[in-house]
């Protein structure tokens, strides 16, 4: 699974999966233009009108009301990834029985935003989905620009579907809305159905076996670490190559947040970091962020010709034990479940930035996967989608989507029950055991502002084309950073 982007979050705010992890530490001590069915035949001798027969409250449901004669049928492009499909074939099914006037015409893909490009070169609103999930090359900001999105925003105060007057607003997790993925100028396109954490997972069993140190809590601790590793002939750490910004879930924006709380400067770097502030590249903590994966790079501590690696081959050395540690989140275990021996013990850690042992660690997290709604659709057709993004917040499919999705649920009351917290798979809940022994905090690195000239999205290339070798220690990324630092303050200025 690719990671996902655009993540938001308040450093007062605590994290969606802290909350869960203490919770369960204490619970272990077609195009849906189909027209409407014939209204109901009258009882001889009776009027054939609709009061006649039934009251108007008869025709709709009651927890939305929206009409039970009418029937509807979504077209659904669902991106078949990591997370697989059992999670979303269960959540249609009980949908379905509880709306039987509501259908769903699936198209599962890995490849599903190539189909959704192909689709909308196509301009063909009747055959595009109603809803549909995953990464859209080019991203949704020309989507949303030109207003093929609906926004979601107002499912936050809708009541969940089985818990009688509490909102999604009042059971999400802390953290959840701030860290939703699908966010343009502050609004939401796609509420999310899972959360997600990140960071170093590995082998527990390699690193017994070895007498490494699965905890290291300093940055020198951690340099160590990975000499030991590669002492033995191990890579210490790998990432994909071809998605080079899978380096972000265990570095990135998240460890120089770390950095300016180390510094004292947490709020000014905030302020800059989320709202599009200069300096951005240049700053300190990116600055000094990526001079430490620079050096890492010099000593040999990832891949040679990591540049070929996907994810899953990345990924798949750390399971086979050519890699001790892998830059990924908690859905690999379920990513990766046809690989993984019987005997596998996952472990995670998070990388530490201070010479102190008692600093906090921090962590990137998500709330993410959700589906987006065509705007050009009919009004029954939107009505519905929504709907069933909210379904996907009923606690027995967030249950399905820790368990099948090996995902976070973002539901505050999920761990209320041990026996349904007990189905969190063993990656997440290696992260969760790291937590529970170290001070950490969970936030996202999202962005409260957009920039749409074409120079913000070269400054991102330009670093993000080059992190192979400046992890291969051939490039110094100090002129880099002064390129895209160039670059992104013409796309400020060319914003205002």
């Amino acid at each position: 699974m690719k990671p996902f982007r655009f993540f938001k979050s308040k450093t007062v705010a605590l994290s969606l999966s802290v909350v869960l992890a203490l919770s369960l530490l204490s619970a272990c001590s077609s195009g849906g233009n189909n027209a409407p069915s014939a209204s109901p035949k009258a009882s001889p001798g009776t009027s054939s009108s609709p009061s006649a027969t039934t009251s108007a409250d008869d025709l709709v449901y009651p927890e939305n009301g929206l009409p039970k004669n009418e029937n509807v049928t979504l077209k659904f492009g669902f991106f078949e990834g990591g997370m697989g499909r059992e999670y979303i074939d269960y959540a249609m099914d009980t949908f379905k029985k509880k709306f039987p006037n509501v259908n769903f015409e699936v198209t599962y893909s890995p490849k599903i935003g190539e189909i959704i490009n192909a689709k909308i070169s196509a301009g063909n609103d009747d055959d595009m989905f109603d809803l549909f999930n995953g990464f859209i090359p080019g991203g949704i900001i020309p989507l949303v620009e030109s207003g093929k999105l609906l926004p979601q925003d107002d499912l936050w105060d809708r009541e969940l579907y089985d818990n009688s007057g509490k909102t999604l607003k009042e059971l999400a997790l802390d953290g959840t809305i701030e860290a939703a993925v699908g966010r343009v100028s502050n609004q939401l396109y796609a509420l999310p159905i899972a959360g997600s954490g990140s960071g170093l997972f590995f082998n527990k069993k390699l690193f017994e076996k070895n007498d490494w140190n699965q905890n290291p809590k300093t940055w020198s601790e951690f340099e160590q670490l990975l000499e030991s590793i590669k002492s033995k002939g191990v890579i210490p750490i790998t990432y994909p190559g071809k998605y080079t910004d899978y380096m972000d879930l265990s570095f990135g924006p998240i460890k120089m947040f770390e950095l300016a709380d180390l510094n004292g400067n947490l709020q000014t770097f905030e302020d800059n970091f989320r709202n599009y502030k200069l300096p951005q590249y240049l700053a300190p903590e990116s600055v000094e962020m990526w001079k430490r994966i620079y050096e890492l790079g010099k000593k040999g501590y990832f891949p040679e010709g990591v540049a070929a690696l996907s994810h899953t081959q990345s990924q798949m050395q750390m399971i086979q034990g050519q890699a001790a540690m892998v830059s990924t989140g908690v859905y690999v275990e379920n990513e990766m479940k046809d690989s993984i021996p019987d005997d596998f013990v996952w472990g995670f850690m998070s990388v530490p930035m201070s010479e102190n042992p008692d600093s906090t660690r921090w962590i990137r997290s998500t709330a993410a996967s959700g589906h987006y709604i065509w705007a050009n659709k009919p009004e029954l057709n939107k009505k519905w989608a929504k709907e069933f993004n909210i379904w996907m917040w009923n606690l027995d499919v967030q249950e399905v989507i820790a368990e099948k999705g090996g995902q976070l649920p973002l539901r505050k009351d999920f761990s209320d029950d041990s026996a349904r917290a007990a189905k969190l798979q063993q990656a997440p809940k290696a992260m969760f055991d790291f937590m529970s022994t170290n001070k950490t905090k969970m936030a996202a690195d999202s962005r409260n502002a957009t920039l749409t000239d074409p120079s913000a999205a070269q400054a991102q290339k330009l670093m993000l084309d080059a992190t192979t070798e400046i992890t291969s220690g051939k490039k110094d990324p100090q002129p880099l950073l002064e390129e895209a630092e160039k670059l992104i303050q013409k796309a400020i200025e060319a914003q205002k």
